[in-house]
């Protein structure tokens, strides 16, 4: 059975980082704190916002080099950085104690991997759970056979519903709406017959 305190988070897909971000800063998830991101780019993302928000943060993922992650993972246990993100595949065989909270940014990839470290000595295991992951949720609290602890963070913003982004016209397509298909347009009137001769002449 679990022993590791495990947790959600409800929050729009707009605000996961900013919602991540304000906890890390207000102290709300024990130290340290590794953060799993499922690509890296996201991974990249985060920890620039972080460095903008003044927090010790590093990066894990397949692209570093194996002494770099192991350096970068001494630095978090001995508490000079404050939590490091990093993609699951990377550290599913790296030895994690002395990490105190795990957040799944993303749902988790692998269930014995959680299942693992949620009978751990981990402080706590929070899971971001944005809308429409409501099948994802179903499937974590039977794996972990209970329901998990929902959480809401203190002092944030929270927004009554989500954002609609506007897609972006792909290259070479109008940025207008209700544009009449080419199809329907009337063709342009040819000039028939040859032209009428006026009797001017063109002045060189």
């Amino acid at each position: 059975m679990p022993t590791t305190l495990q947790s959600i988070y409800e929050v729009f897909e707009h605000q996961k980082s900013d919602l991540l971000l304000h906890l890390l800063a207000s102290g709300s998830f024990p130290t340290p704190a590794l953060v799993f991101v499922r690509n890296r780019e996201t991974l990249l993302a985060l920890n620039t916002e972080a460095g903008l928000n003044d927090l010790a943060t590093d990066t894990i993922s397949g692209s570093k080099k194996v002494e770099l992650r192991e350096r970068a993972l001494q630095d978090l246990k001995k508490g000079t950085l404050q939590a490091i993100f990093a993609t699951e595949s990377v550290l599913s065989e790296a030895d994690l104690s002395g990490i105190k909270s795990i957040i799944h940014f993303d749902f988790h990839e692998i269930d014995q991997d959680y299942l693992k470290r949620a009978e751990s000595e981990l402080a706590e295991i929070t899971t971001f759970v944005t809308q429409g992951e409501s099948k994802n949720l179903e499937e974590l609290s039977k794996l972990v056979a209970g329901p998990l602890a929902e959480r809401i963070a203190k002092d944030f913003s929270y927004d009554s519903q989500p954002r609609n982004f506007r897609t972006q016209p792909k290259k070479g397509q109008s940025n207008r709406t209700k544009s009449k298909p080419l199809q329907n347009k009337k063709p342009k009137l040819k000039n028939k017959g040859p032209r009428r001769k006026t009797g001017r002449t063109r002045k060189r």
